[in-house]
């Protein structure tokens, strides 16, 4: 097998897991799991909740399918890679991994869209500053930043001192 067709599963390989925190993660958006925290920082009418918890179940229940489909799809994939397939047969097994994961993300975009018609124009607002929140705390762990004071403003702090 070629060093190219197994970069490129390495690569699916990381996406696929990569992307499973995002699914999960918004749970609490779709009703389930935590959404007290939704609740609460948008002010969310019963009705609202309501609604969003309908979407949510609607939303899981349409995602379960893909996600287990991702799941076969990357098992048959790390296979074809233990038996170092030829790049044919890799190349076949990564575009159907990529069907499904478009598959996903029509579907998680269609899901978001919906979500946001439940919302009121100030909802949605401060919906996106917490998602904005969120990825800023995701990239700060990345760079294992998370919790700490920003190191290069007080490195550089130096007291003024006159003489």
């Amino acid at each position: 097998m070629s060093k190219k067709a197994v970069l490129a599963v390495t690569v699916a390989v990381a996406f696929m897991l990569g992307s499973a925190p995002a699914w999960a993660r918004d749970k609490g958006a779709q009703g389930s799991g935590s959404s007290g925290g939704m609740k609460e920082s948008l002010n969310l009418t019963s009705d609202q909740q309501a609604q969003m918890k309908a979407l949510g179940a609607a939303h899981q229940k349409k995602a379960k399918p893909l996600q287990d489909q991702a799941r076969v799809k990357i098992k048959e994939l790390k296979a074809l890679v233990a038996a170092k397939a030829g790049d044919d047969a890799i190349n076949a097994k990564l575009a159907e991994l990529k069907t499904v994961r478009v598959a996903m993300q029509e579907l998680q975009a269609s899901f978001m869209e919906q979500r946001e018609k439940i919302l009121t124009p100030e909802q949605r607002a401060k919906m996106a500053l917490m998602r904005n929140e969120r990825m800023g705390d995701r990239n700060d762990e990345k760079d294992g930043l998370k919790g700490k004071k920003d190191l290069k403003t007080e490195k550089d702090h130096t007291p003024d001192t006159k003489e």
